[in-house]
């Protein structure tokens, strides 16, 4: 199982000789760089807490290379010195995983050649490893849904960014767990891709949940301050008040119906009951159809990654008169 390896600079403690306050540290790790600036006086230790990077793996052990720079900083001289090191994590471990290395720094004062300085100060780094299963998440490809199977071997699809938990592989397969959604803790499977990796991504950020409005005589559809126009259907009129609006559950008409609407498949149910959905079209059989065809991406791409909390829900619709 993939894991998440946050690295944190967690504090730094000055002992030895004193050769300054105004300190600089960098440290780097696999392309990833810190510095810090920070005034510690002699004797004593600071906190400092600050994130270096962080890592994906699937290994048992973690390990890579790094470099860690002291530097006083003075006016006339800058006394430094760097180490290069190893950082080995132990993915099995949940709890957090101390590094401790040290530098040691020799103050040196040179002019017209001549050099002198006998203090040497000592700096004991400690980092601080976290690991924790990585969140990954369904891509946003193709017509917006990804198939896979579910546990009888069914085909079934999932939106973008739907939150998984990943179980294991076999037979060149990914099984999974969902855990949003129509398939909400269900397990499924979905083939491996042609270079043996996995589709899931990694990285995704889940938006508060969408606030949205319909007005049902102007026949508006309000998000983000932002009006569309749509059409209703006289039979099933709209009542006022307040329905959630769901993930997308499954595939919903044809990708060539309107070829300027992109991700038209994608709709998104209203209420957690019946047949009303939002969605892109030019008729309604009681559905909230948005007829400026061109512009349903706009409300997609606002939509698609926010949620309500519930595990079902990207937010709510108010409808008004």
């Amino acid at each position: 199982m993939t894991k998440l390896i946050q690295l944190k600079f967690s504090k730094i403690k000055y002992s030895g000789d004193s050769i300054g306050d105004d300190i600089r540290l960098r440290i780097e790790v696999l392309n990833k760089f810190l510095s810090v600036d920070k005034r510690i006086k002699n004797g004593t230790t600071a906190e400092i807490n600050r994130e270096i990077g962080r890592f994906e793996t699937n290994q048992k052990l973690f390990e890579a290379g790094l470099r860690i720079t002291v530097i006083e900083k003075d006016i006339l001289f800058n006394d430094v010195n760097s180490i290069d090191g190893d950082i080995k994590i132990d993915t099995s471990v949940a709890k957090s995983q101390p590094l401790v290395y040290k530098v040691q720094i020799r103050e040196t004062r040179s002019v017209l050649g001549k050099i002198w300085g006998k203090k040497i100060a000592n700096f004991e780094i400690v980092l601080e490893a976290i690991v924790g299963d990585i969140e990954l998440y369904t891509p946003d490809i193709f017509d917006g849904w990804l198939r896979a199977r579910d546990a009888k071997y069914n085909e079934i699809a999932f939106p973008a960014y739907i939150k998984v938990k990943p179980e294991y592989i076999k037979n060149k397969r990914e099984y999974f767990t969902p855990l949003e959604g129509a398939y909400y803790n269900q397990l499924a499977s979905i083939k491996l891709q042609a270079d043996g990796s996995s589709y899931f991504i990694s990285g995704v950020k889940h938006e508060p949940m969408a606030k949205a409005a319909y007005s049902i005589s102007t026949k508006s559809f309000i998000l983000n301050g932002k009006k569309y126009q749509t059409v209703d259907y006289p039979d099933a009129p709209w009542k006022k008040g307040l329905y959630d609006i769901e993930i997308p559950d499954y595939p919903h008409g044809r990708n060539d119906q309107y070829t300027e609407a992109k991700r038209q498949k994608v709709w998104f149910r209203i209420s957690h009951e019946g047949g009303r959905y939002l969605h892109v079209g030019s008729r309604s059989l009681g559905c909230l159809t948005i007829i400026e065809t061109g512009r349903w991406l706009e409300i997609y791409n606002a939509i698609i990654k926010a949620r309500k909390g519930d595990s079902m829900s990207v937010g709510v619709l108010e409808v008004v008169d």
